[in-house]
Order: structure tokens, then sequence, then C-alpha cells
């Protein structure tokens, strides 16, 4: 679990800085190790979108086991309603900047041939990096209130079972 947890972290910070980057290529037009603007944004956009759904699998696992743990150890299954609104927190907004960063990806090919211009194709990249800025601070909220919930958990069975 903590492993997954700290290379999520990691993928977030290469992401960040790859979509960064990419964005910079856009505006100024340069060649970044080797690769032009169209070949980064596809390592971009694949390391960002495989970071993503390996966050989102990491609370729909998480949370499945920590329900498991629960039913198991006869707890309380209000507690598990932490989980739900983290869930609730954190998947909309992940989903919400994927299909912005995929559709920016996507439209790319649009400005390379002409059929929109490249100046929505940059606020578009905007809105998605910034948003993006926001969902990492809510990921890191949340990797911190699962970690604190499945601390509490165990402490509550350790409890319950030394009585």
């Amino acid at each position: 679990m903590w492993i997954i947890m700290y290379i999520s972290y990691v993928l977030m910070g290469f992401s960040f800085l790859l979509l960064g980057v990419n964005g910079l290529m856009g505006y100024f037009d340069f060649i970044f190790l080797g690769a032009n603007h169209i070949q980064f944004a596809l390592v971009s956009s694949i390391l960002y979108m495989f970071t993503e759904t390996l966050i989102m699998f990491y609370f729909i696992i998480t949370g499945k086991k920590i329900k498991e743990y629960i039913k198991d150890n006869e707890c309380d299954p209000s507690l598990y309603n932490g989980v739900i609104k983290m869930k609730m927190k954190l998947f909309p907004h992940i989903m919400v900047n994927m299909i912005i960063i995929g559709a920016q990806f996507i439209l790319g090919g649009a400005v390379h041939s002409g059929s929109i211009p490249a100046w929505f194709h940059g606020i578009l990249f905007d809105i998605g990096f910034i948003h993006f800025v926001w969902v990492i601070i809510i990921q890191h909220r949340c990797f911190k209130e699962n970690t604190e919930l499945v601390i509490n958990l165990y402490d509550q069975v350790k409890l319950k079972r030394s009585a």
C-alpha cells in the first residue's frame, strides 16, 4: 500500500513537470530532449493518464480492503463513510481533469491540421493545467485522509482485541 502511494507521488511530480514543459513547448516552440511539442505531448499524456489511473485504482482497492477489514473485524460499518466521502471528493476531479487533458492532446492534432485555432488549444491547456494543480492538492489530502483512516481503524481493532 505504502509503496504504491509513494510511487503515485513521484509520478504526480513527473506528470506535473512533463505537462508543464510540454505547455511551455507549445507556447514558445522549442525542442526538448530531442522531441518536438507533438512527440513530447504523447509521452506527457501517456504518463499523466497512467498516473491518474493508478491513483484511482489505489483508492478503489484500498477502499475495498478497508471495507473487508471492517466486516472481518466486526467494526462499525459507518467507518466506511469516510472512504465514500473521500472518493466523492476525489474521483469527479480526476475524471474531469483526465477528460480535459485527453481532449487537449486530441485537439493538438486539430490545431496542427488548422481545424481549430492555437489560442483555443492554449486556453484549454491553461484550464487543464491549473485544474491539475488543484487535483494534486486534493489527491494529497485524500492520501493523508486514507492513511489516517487506516491507522485509526487498525488502532480501534487493536483496542477492541485487547479489551
